[in-house]
């Protein structure tokens, strides 16, 4: 995240109808619950005059006052888990609204050479410095709608991102995906994104492009970027840092590439990284709301097309947390062990993303604590 709001927790808020805390599992409505802060977020984040949303509760800093990429990219996954959970005609209208919006608002078609979705809204200049993962985040996202709404222009904006991530971000001398448009170093973050979009695309479109750069990443992270002592992804060659939303990505794409292409090996390496992961980041994850919500979404993803249940009990786990975190005005702006956090639409969003998407995939048949 390149900018952090101010630290703050909102006085004037109207407080939202939540579920008990200590509730259990199977008592937690997680669909209404993600339903009641979208209608929150629409009153208190949404910007009337720009017909978009502010990025912090109270729409600071007054310059620059609306939603970043990053804070509208957990509203984005919202409203598709809401759709995904609840398929009706209108949730999917409120997804397509959404999605076509951020589809204008953010791309920058100036950059080049291809374009890639910037960090505000309405950044339109060449000399830009726009970041890969952004475009890989919003490509996942399009990913995402598609599979709700079948719409194949969202395979486009997708494949954009893609387009935008390799023909701009791949160090085309020593391979790898660089972090910005300076180029200055490199990092796993749009890489991993890139391998999920293009499996994706090729699972749903047999778009052998998308697929010859899925297995491409895919090959020279495990060659540069696989910490061999721990079994999970790092950052890159000279970064020993690990992400828990990398190892979401990786385990889940090279399950459905093993499933597509039927090569067992990769369903045995998704499960040796997804056993890796339980050991590398604790039950109780402590990164931060907006980070770790793409990690379990994508393990979602991966216990739904596995059944490996530990995964959907690691986000209800964490989903209960987040409900128990909520402050005193009904908002989810704190770290899910309670602390103040900030202000801002992504904390409020990713949270209800994550109780989203535990209301979009079924519970397995019995749940173990």
């Amino acid at each position: 995240m390149r900018w952090l709001p101010a630290l703050a927790v909102p006085v004037a808020a109207l407080a939202v109808a939540l579920p008990g805390a200590q509730a259990s599992p199977k008592d937690v409505n997680w669909l209404a619950t993600a339903q009641q802060g979208v209608t929150a977020v629409q009153t208190h984040w949404w910007n009337a005059n720009a017909n978009w949303y502010n990025d912090t509760y109270n729409a600071q800093p007054p310059s620059m006052p609306l939603a970043r990429l990053w804070s509208a990219y957990p509203l984005f996954e919202t409203y598709v888990g809401v759709a995904k959970a609840q398929p009706t005609a209108a949730n999917k209208a409120a997804l397509t609204k959404f999605a076509n919006a951020a589809a204008q608002l953010y791309w920058d078609g100036n950059v080049k050479p291809f374009g890639g979705y910037s960090w505000y809204p309405n950044t339109h200049s060449a000399t830009e410095n726009i970041y890969y993962d952004d475009s890989g985040w919003f490509g996942l996202a399009f990913i995402d709608a598609y599979g709700v709404t079948h719409d194949k222009a969202y395979l486009t904006d997708a494949k954009r991102a893609l387009q935008f991530i390799v023909g701009s971000g791949w160090d085309t001398k020593n391979g790898g995906t660089w972090w910005d448009t300076s180029h200055l170093h490199k990092t796993i973050e749009p890489l991993a994104a890139g391998v999920m979009i293009g499996t994706r695309l090729y699972e749903i479109d047999h778009d052998t492009w998308a697929l010859g750069w899925a297995k491409k990443m895919l090959a020279w992270a495990n060659a540069h970027s696989f910490n061999t002592a721990r079994g999970v992804y790092q950052r890159s060659a000279t970064d020993t840092t690990v992400m828990d939303y990398v190892q979401g990505l990786m385990v889940t794409a090279q399950y459905e590439l093993c499933k597509t292409l039927k090569q067992p090996a990769m369903c045995t390496k998704a499960k040796q990284v997804a056993n890796a992961a339980l050991q590398a980041f604790p039950q109780s994850l402590d990164w931060a709301p907006m980070y770790d919500v793409v990690y379990l979404q994508w393990m979602l993803e991966y216990y739904a097309e596995s059944g490996d249940a530990r995964f959907y009990n690691l986000a209800v786990h964490n989903a209960q947390r987040a409900l128990a975190a909520v402050n005193e005005s009904g908002y989810y702006l704190n770290k899910w062990d309670g602390t103040v956090l900030a202000d801002g639409l992504g904390e409020e969003a990713s949270n209800l993303e994550l109780f989203a998407w535990v209301a979009a995939v079924p519970a397995p048949n019995s749940l173990t604590n």
